[in-house]
C-alpha cells in the first residue's frame, strides 16, 4: 500500500480518536457511564431466566 494512504489513516484514526476523548468529556470531567435500556433489559431478562430456571 502507499505511504501516504497509510499516513492518511492514521491521521484519520488520530482525529476520530480525539474526538470520542472530547465527547467523552464535559469540562474536563469524565461523564459517567450510563448503560443503555438494552442492557438493562437483557440483565432483567436473564434474572427471570434464572427465576424459572429454579
Amino acid at each position: 500500500m502507499n505511504n501516504l494512504v497509510l499516513i492518511r489513516e492514521k491521521i484519520k484514526k488520530a482525529e476520530r480518536l480525539n474526538k470520542a476523548k472530547l465527547l467523552a468529556t464535559i469540562n474536563g470531567e469524565i461523564t459517567p457511564y450510563v448503560p443503555s435500556v438494552f442492557e438493562l433489559r437483557q440483565k432483567q431478562a436473564r434474572k427471570d431466566m434464572e427465576v424459572s430456571n429454579s
